[in-house]
């Protein structure tokens, strides 16, 4: 299990790789009152995006490696922060409520 921590809606990453060389990558959400949000990562040209979820964080791995957190229908997606490799996890999953609780936020938290 890959445990993750820090969520959060916005970031910069320095160093991040884009092809052969290293550059800086800022991440943000892009939100829409019809459709959701989505997470936008941007490093030397046009946003790459994803499609949108009902909620969407950006957290760091035990792993070392960043990853993308969110919560759709069906329940949570968990995705490398290249938007590449997908794991889904549904409520009968151990990992689901934990990472259920990474996709509040703060005022949820301090309500729940």
């Amino acid at each position: 299990m890959i445990n993750l921590s820090n969520p959060r809606t916005e970031a910069t990453i320095e160093d991040w790789p884009s092809g052969r060389k290293r550059v800086t990558a800022r991440f943000y959400v892009e939100t829409k009152p019809k459709f959701g949000q989505r997470m936008a990562r941007v490093t030397t040209g046009k946003p790459k995006t994803t499609t949108y979820y009902q909620r969407i964080v950006l957290c760091d791995g035990d792993d070392g490696k960043t990853y993308l957190l969110a919560l759709c229908s069906i329940g949570i997606v968990r995705m490398l922060a290249t938007m590449k490799y997908t794991d889904y996890f549904y409520p009968e999953n151990e990992e689901f409520e934990q990472y259920r609780q990474l996709l509040l936020t703060e005022e949820e938290r301090q309500a729940a």
